[in-house]
């Protein structure tokens, strides 16, 4: 099947598609991801669903997997901070392939190769996004680890300096 051809199953697809990816949360969450499609409510719903919308349109338009980080960033970034295993926060991609040859079965000739390396180089993408994704979380953890060091660090100098204040205070015997 041509890529082009496959857009006739694009709305299909991306609900499968966000469906399975909701599918991978824990069940109180995907059912509040499910329930709530208000953009204010429910902004990882939204943004899920307009992140996972966007892949899905560049996979099927051939755009350049880096011209898509800004979309993966919005699906991933909840992903890192979630914990989940790096394979399971990226596994989504993948399973976009899989969708697209059920429903390129529908049509004829199957995925290009062509559309199957898009997605893999995706899936790297988002890889990368990941853990640039984690790497920010690590830092701000570190800085604020820091802060409260350097806090403590302040309020026992500040102690010792009132201790010796008072004890320069009391007359000596």
């Amino acid at each position: 099947m041509l890529d082009r051809e496959m857009t006739e199953f694009r709305d299909e697809i991306l609900e499968r598609w966000i469906e399975g990816v909701i599918g991978g949360y824990p069940e109180e969450t995907a059912k509040f991801l499910r329930s709530q499609s208000d953009r204010f409510a429910n902004p990882v719903g939204a943004g899920l669903r307009e992140g996972l919308a966007e892949i899905l349109d560049g996979v099927l338009r051939d755009i350049e997997p880096d011209q898509l980080m800004s979309a993966l960033d919005r699906v991933i970034r909840v992903r890192a901070v979630q914990d989940f295993e790096p394979s399971d926060a990226v596994r989504f991609v993948f399973d976009l392939k899989h969708l697209l040859r059920e429903f390129a079965g529908k049509g004829g000739d199957g995925v290009s190769d062509a559309l199957e390396q898009r997605i893999e180089r995706i899936g790297l993408c988002a890889f990368d996004v990941y853990m640039r994704c984690r790497e920010e979380m690590w830092s701000i953890r570190a800085r604020e680890i820091r802060n409260q060091a350097v806090g403590i660090m302040e309020r026992v100098a500040e102690w010792r300096e009132r201790r010796e204040e008072n004890s320069e205070k009391v007359p000596q015997r």
